[in-house]
């Protein structure tokens, strides 16, 4: 039998905690034993419930997720599994050894395997094994960007990375060219470009990622620099380095 699991639900927006309570409390092996809304309750919760798992939010009231953990050893600290809106802190999420990161809205299973994978991680700890390096690398490899979440026009929008054509850097933020974009998303080019499908995506210069199937022909400038035509009629650069790597991909 797998172990049951006491969970505590901390999100500053009631919705959100009402979806994850409907999902997890109608089974018998999870016990949903508090919730809390913002950074110090959770802290007061964590501390006095003492939790297997915490669905924990990143940016709420009085101190976000990460400095909710910062209050304790890492000794002292239980499972956790972030749950946010916001792309940007997955990496920081992983540096604090969280078990899985969930990107709002999610659907019902995807919580549900996240509960799953904490599951995993503590029988193998009950058992005295060491499964955090395996499971970190399982996740990594799960991390792939099939989706953005973005803010357009004062809301927050899903764009289905299948619809993005290229990527373009501005400093510490993207540019997601989509045929209703462009959508500026905190994020670096450096990043995405170990999260994309590689076999649909593609760097082409130090400030462009590009989807294959949307380029459309190569075409030479007379400074002797590249670009890109791409089926929507924009235009891409191919750097010189890129260039080989691109053109092997693209006649391929």
């Amino acid at each position: 039998m797998p172990p049951d699991l006491r969970i505590l639900l901390v999100d500053d927006e009631p919705l959100v905690r009402a979806h994850e309570r409907d999902v997890l409390g109608g089974r018998p092996d999870l016990h949903i034993v508090g919730e809390a809304g913002d950074g110090p309750a959770a802290v007061e919760a964590i501390e006095t419930l003492r939790p297997d798992l915490v669905l924990l939010d990143v940016q709420m009231p009085g101190c976000d997720g990460f400095e909710v953990l910062e209050q304790f050893a890492p000794a002292d600290r239980p499972v956790v599994v972030f749950v946010t809106a916001w792309q940007e802190y997955a990496l920081r999420a992983f540096d604090a050894h969280a078990i899985d990161y969930l990107l709002k809205p999610f659907d019902d299973q995807r919580l549900l395997a996240a509960v799953e994978r904490a599951r995993t991680w503590l029988a193998a700890r009950a058992a005295g094994q060491d499964r955090v390096p395996g499971l970190l690398a399982s996740i990594a490899a799960e991390r792939r960007r099939d989706r953005f979440v973005v803010r357009h026009a004062g809301r927050v929008r899903v764009v289905p990375a299948a619809e993005v054509t290229w990527i373009e850097a501005r400093g510490n933020y993207v540019h997601l060219h989509h045929p209703d974009g462009p959508f500026l998303l905190r994020e670096t080019l450096q990043n995405l470009e170990g999260c994309l499908d590689s076999a649909r995506f593609v760097r082409t210069h130090r400030s462009a990622i590009v989807a294959l199937d949307q380029v459309v022909e190569l075409e030479r400038l007379p400074s002797g620099a590249c670009e890109l035509r791409l089926r929507c009629m924009a235009r891409a650069p191919l750097g010189r380095s890129f260039r080989a790597a691109f053109e092997q991909r693209w006649r391929g």
